[in-house]
């Protein structure tokens, strides 16, 4: 039976209580047969505890307290060569920057990688010729395995095939080219979406590169009565996918999808785009007539946010003005749902089509860019065909000036009332300050281009996240450095590591939703190690996208969309009274539940409204909180995630102005 301790006086769940009570007790926790190394993990929380030491050693720490874990072995077992052999390095005392030396965009391959990725390409191209001359032989592979022949090019020598043997022992000797192999066709391969709220069977899985590949698809497809559906990153709750029986176009090789770790941010971009016409951003040559500060871009829809990130960082003139932070998505996957980013003047990303191409049910490849029919099929769920590529409207590059700040809870976002502050998070703020600080968060939420707020579960103080941009390009830094961007990557891992733990899992669930919160907070800048008031100057994409490797640890979210009503006394302006009391409203249900189930965060993000028909934002004048709560798979094995979802969900739909309902919805991506 698992060990239980009493559960503390709701007015001790804060940070520093709860370090205490974890640094005094963990060993209770600990079986004798565990390769924990308790106390090297006791000397990391304590110093974490009294802010001591940098992202680098608190990183390397908890690697060596779990080195010994089988967990860590598994994790350790599925990355490349290169990457082992830098991670070892770094347990061992090597800093970051010297582990990776420097490179403008990406981690770079060693020279012997390079000469065996040289080596590949050849045996790839090998292969193709082969395969081209002896079409009846792979006719019968195809009937062999169950697999419909679906050629991608008009002479009929390319075909979307399956797993051959030479390219399975390929990506067996060379697990960092994985992505190279020409893995197109599954038969009843099992699905699963990344957050693993979503499990099917279809019947095929392909993976195209040629828009005429899926037109001969859709064909196949109707003449079989078979539905089909796309998945990017599978990095969607909601079930939006594909299901069994049916067919399943994947963007992604399986390898990268459906594989954690995840090596796009510490990676070289793959040659094998330049074959595929999902993979193109082509830019138009010149900026529309009324608009010259403007660029109309055609992106193939499997194109990742990495692979457009690096794209407009080293052209350094167009940008798109907002997007999602995460990079391990593809621009398809980000579109289709009608994702966003932040800051009151952008809308959704879907705002910013221009034109869709797409392959209707009949297998005829269109285009549409009619503006009231965009309206419609920017965002659509895929509903309206398959897409190949979208056309965005860019805006000129400029440069974020980044101030990330560490605030007391109650000075980031104020609460309308002092009585809404549980007694674990009080603290003696006057008036006047209460006052200084409402009018700083209402200032930034109104006018600041990007604002962001984060509450890691029983902390003290918030991570702020708001900034303005520039055209000025005097000390604009890569950001995160590519040292950093590799720290990002393992810091993420190895919280997938350990939250994956038997050890973790084993422990209170306020001691997992702490030690998670510890880390956030220690991760992201100022650091103990940096100036507590930075200002960081970065190209706007690097600011939009500045954490890392997030793949690597998978998360539970459900986001809604709340409007922004106007304000009662002046209707020109919006009353973000509504954001406070939605933001306070989470703390306090947080406080109500004794088994934390929301254990790692709430996320708020400002943004505008949306034309965009299906959008939750759409219609919302003033602007809408984009607000959403996140916790680890283990509180959904422990049964605590639904209820605290629902009670979440009722509060937020619950609100009204004036008697009359706020049209809040859900972000239909996700958990609702």
């Amino acid at each position: 039976m698992p060990l239980q301790l009493p559960r503390p006086h709701p007015g001790k769940l804060n940070d520093h209580f709860l370090l205490g009570e974890i640094i005094d007790h963990v060993s209770l926790f600990l079986p004798e047969s565990s390769d924990v190394d308790i106390l090297e993990l006791r000397q990391q929380l304590v110093a974490l505890r009294n802010e001591q030491g940098d992202p680098q050693q608190q990183t390397r720490g908890f690697l060596r307290a779990f080195k010994r874990t089988a967990a860590f072995q598994k994790g350790l077992d599925q990355l490349g060569q290169r990457m082992r052999t830098q991670l070892e390095a770094f347990i061992d005392g090597q800093a970051a920057e010297d582990v990776i030396g420097s490179s403008p965009a990406h981690i770079s391959p060693s020279p012997t990688t390079t000469k065996r990725h040289s080596r590949l390409l050849n045996i790839f191209d090998f292969c193709l010729r082969i395969e081209q001359n002896v079409e009846k032989r792979l006719s019968h592979v195809f009937e062999v395995r169950g697999c419909p022949m679906i050629y991608e090019d008009a002479d009929k020598t390319k075909v979307m095939e399956p797993l051959s043997m030479m390219t399975s022992l390929i990506s067996e000797s060379c697990n960092e080219f994985q992505h190279l192999t020409s893995i197109k066709v599954y038969s009843n391969t099992p699905f699963e979406n990344w957050g693993r709220t979503v499990k099917n069977v279809p019947k095929y899985t392909f993976v195209p590169t040629k828009v005429l590949g899926l037109q001969n698809l859709v064909k196949y497809a109707k003449a079989n009565n078979l539905r089909v559906r796309c998945s990017g990153y599978r990095h969607s709750w909601s079930p939006t996918f594909s299901a069994n029986r049916e067919i399943l176009v994947s963007l992604l090789n399986l390898d990268q999808v459906a594989k954690i770790p995840d090596r796009t941010s510490v990676s070289p971009t793959p040659l094998s785009n330049v074959d595929n016409e999902l993979k193109v951003i082509e830019l138009a040559p010149t900026s529309p007539p009324a608009s010259p500060n403007k660029r109309l871009v055609r992106v193939g829809v499997a194109v990742t946010n990495e692979e457009f990130r690096r794209w407009a960082v080293s052209n350094n003139a167009w940008t798109l003005p907002m997007d999602v932070i995460l990079v391990e998505v593809t621009i398809g996957g980000v579109n289709a749902p009608i994702c966003h980013g932040a800051g009151r003047r952008n809308k959704t990303l879907s705002d910013q089509v221009r034109v869709i191409e797409y392959v209707d049910a009949n297998g005829q490849h269109q285009l549409l860019s009619d503006n009231n029919h965009l309206k419609a099929a920017a965002g659509c769920f895929g509903l309206l065909g398959l897409v190949t590529h979208i056309t965005f409207e860019l805006h000129a590059m400029t440069y974020a000036v980044m101030k990330p700040r560490k605030r007391d809870i109650g000075l980031a976002i104020p609460p309308l009332n002092r009585s809404d502050v549980p007694l674990a998070l009080h603290r003696t703020w006057t008036d006047t300050q209460l006052a200084e600080a409402l009018k700083d968060f209402e200032s930034s939420a109104a006018d600041d281009y990007y604002c962001e707020w984060f509450w890691f579960t029983y902390q003290t103080q918030a991570w702020v996240n708001v900034w303005n941009t520039t055209t000025e390009t005097t000390d604009v830094v890569d950001y995160p450095a590519p040292w950093q961007v590799w720290l990002q990557w393992v810091q993420e891992w190895i919280g997938g590591i350990v939250t994956t733990s038997t050890f973790f899992q084993a422990l209170p669930s306020r001691w997992q939703t702490q030690l998670l919160a510890t880390l956030a907070m220690a991760y992201l800048p100022p650091t103990s190690s940096e100036a507590q008031a930075p200002e960081i100057k970065s190209y706007l994409p690097d600011a939009l996208h500045f954490r890392r490797g997030i793949q690597n640890m998978r998360v539970r979210d459900m986001e809604f969309q709340i409007p922004i009503p106007p304000l009662a006394s002046d209707p020109s302006k919006p009353d973000f009274s509504i954001v406070r009391r939605a933001w306070w409203d989470v703390i306090n249900i947080v406080y109500e539940d004794a088994e934390s189930p929301m254990r790692l965060a709430m996320e708020l993000r400002i943004m505008g409204g949306s034309d965009i028909l299906m959008a939750p934002q759409y219609g919302n004048q003033h602007g809408t909180a984009s607000i959403e709560v996140l916790t680890i798979p283990d509180a959904v094995t422990d049964e605590e995630w639904q209820p605290f979802m629902q009670k979440v969900c009722d509060v937020w739909m619950s609100y009204e102005v004036d008697g009359v309902r706020l049209n809040v919805r859900p972000h239909w991506a996700k958990e609702w």
